[in-house]
């Protein structure tokens, strides 16, 4: 065989295996342990919650709508971002991610549309009966002085 066709079936090879390739790209990530990571994230999500208050109530269509909201982004950006719900992020990790920055900012715009989703404003709305008191309520869980939605600080 000669090189030339040596070289061209070794060029063909690696042109048939490119759109496999892609295709595996394309593929929406795996959130498996990025669920498993936000349904124990409670003290990360929420802050403390008040006395009677079920976290998971809150948890769960938060970890649904992150789940959409974070469906499209690649693997490594989904892993780091599990990592840090799992209490696991280290400075180490963020700086090996590469653009971890980037995957922070497009994770707590992701965030904050959750907190403001109907479905969660539904569970997270303080409920008034006529023996409460009728002061507005301090805050949102979740949420800073700003509004924006923020993580309570990792422990």
């Amino acid at each position: 065989m000669s090189r030339l066709t040596l070289a061209a079936l070794l060029a063909a090879s690696v042109l048939a295996a490119a759109p496999a390739v892609r295709a595996q790209d394309a593929q929406p990530a795996d959130l498996t342990a990025f669920n498993e990571a936000c349904a124990g994230a409670q003290q990360f999500l929420l802050g403390d919650v008040p006395a009677g208050v079920d976290p998971a109530t809150i948890l769960t269509p938060l970890c649904s709508c992150m789940d959409t909201q974070f469906k499209d982004f690649p693997q490594k950006d989904v892993d780091i971002l599990a990592a840090d719900l799992r209490g696991e992020g280290t400075q180490e990790a963020h700086d090996a991610h590469g653009s971890y920055t980037e995957v922070e900012d497009k994770a707590r715009a992701g965030l904050n549309t959750c907190y403001a989703s109907p479905e969660v404003q539904a569970v997270m709305a303080p409920s008034e009966t006529p023996s409460e008191s009728s002061a507005p309520a301090e805050g949102t869980p979740g949420e800073g002085t700003s509004g924006e939605a923020t993580p309570a600080p990792a422990q």
